[in-house]
């Protein structure tokens, strides 16, 4: 009987060491990995729910976010290594390799094309119920907002100004008014006229200072056909660190995926505004409401291939490419998802 107690009690004892050690012998370490990102920035909302929402988190991913002022920033964040991956305008992934640097998308974090084309309230526009393209050569003689050179905002101002039949080097003159906080002062100042706007600039601009008006709203199916099936920002890194680390790629993946779901379900609208309200502060909370109604369809994760052929023949026709390259060459289809949900 004795003998049978301290079998009982040993077992216990053993199995109670057992369980102590469990977590230590199952929790596996985080990948630590940089993304870069704008602040502020709409563009940028998936990654920021993302982070917020504890979906990298999830997903086994100790992630940081790194601000830079524009996307050419991010870019050379990433070409560089100073960042493992970056929410970067996909055009960029066309335009390095041109330039014989391989990135490569694994994910899209917003497929629809962000910008309204602005201008200031006095600024006249005699062909603005002709549309486009014919409203985009009221702007000759302009000075007219980027981010910055290199930039997405200039790829796209430069695409919109010669698709109208104007130079952007000698009938606009471009200057880049770097993050939104210097280019919305730059905005009221005056010292822009005009300014290729992203959430929440031109809300900010049209509906809450009132000092400016759209020249087109490219969200609304105005502007170019290039523009209407895109895949504006994905997730981004280069080729080298996608083949010597796939598993981390396919977290970051399904980390996106995750955050897309949960954008895509009305019922967590109201924890998406606090989460916006969390990385964009001290914009009114109706306007910032507003401006989630209105762009949250966008946010969608295929990079599907006329997107990519759309993003090659648009950099393409504005001198900023010599070829368009394969979707191959652009998304790395070993991790890319190609339908959602």
């Amino acid at each position: 009987m004795r003998h049978r107690r301290v079998r009982v009690i040993v077992s216990l004892l053993a199995l109670a060491l057992l369980l102590a050690a469990a977590p230590e012998i199952t929790a596996q370490p985080r990948t630590p990995v940089k993304i870069a990102v704008l602040r502020a920035a709409f563009v940028y909302f998936t990654p920021y729910v993302a982070e917020a929402k504890g979906f990298f988190a999830q997903h086994g991913l100790d992630a940081q976010l790194i601000y830079f002022r524009s996307g050419a920033e991010t870019t050379t964040a990433v070409v560089s290594g100073s960042t493992e991956f970056g929410a970067l305008a996909t055009e960029h992934v066309t335009q390095v390799r041109d330039q014989g640097l391989r990135l490569k998308a694994i994910v899209a974090n917003l497929t629809d094309s962000p910008f309204t084309l602005i201008v200031r309230k006095e600024v006249e526009l005699p062909n603005a119920a002709r549309g486009y393209p014919q409203v985009i050569r009221d702007l000759k003689g302009l000075k007219l907002g980027i981010t910055g050179r290199g930039a997405s905002t200039d790829f796209t101002l430069r695409f919109l100004v010669k698709e109208a039949g104007l130079d952007p080097d000698k009938d606009v003159t471009i200057i880049a008014t770097g993050g939104i906080a210097t280019s919305m002062a730059a905005l009221q100042k005056g010292d822009i006229q005009g300014y290729l706007a992203f959430e929440p600039i031109q809300s900010q601009a049209i509906h809450g200072l009132g000092i400016a008006k759209p020249v087109i709203d490219i969200r609304k199916g105005e502007g170019p056909r290039l523009l209407q099936e895109y895949a504006y920002n994905s997730m981004v890194a280069k080729e080298e660190y996608l083949d010597a680390n796939p598993e981390t790629a396919r977290r970051m993946v399904a980390a996106v995926l995750d955050t897309h779901r949960f954008l895509a379900d009305p019922k967590n609208f109201e924890e998406t505004v606090k989460v916006a309200e969390k990385y964009f502060e001290g914009i009114n909370p109706a306007l910032l409401r507003q401006i989630l109604q209105e762009s949250l369809k966008g946010y969608r994760p295929v990079i599907t291939r006329q997107a990519v052929a759309n993003i090659g023949e648009m950099l393409r026709f504005a001198g900023l490419v010599k070829r368009a390259p394969a979707y191959e060459e652009v998304v790395d289809t070993r991790y890319a998802p190609i339908r959602f949900p």
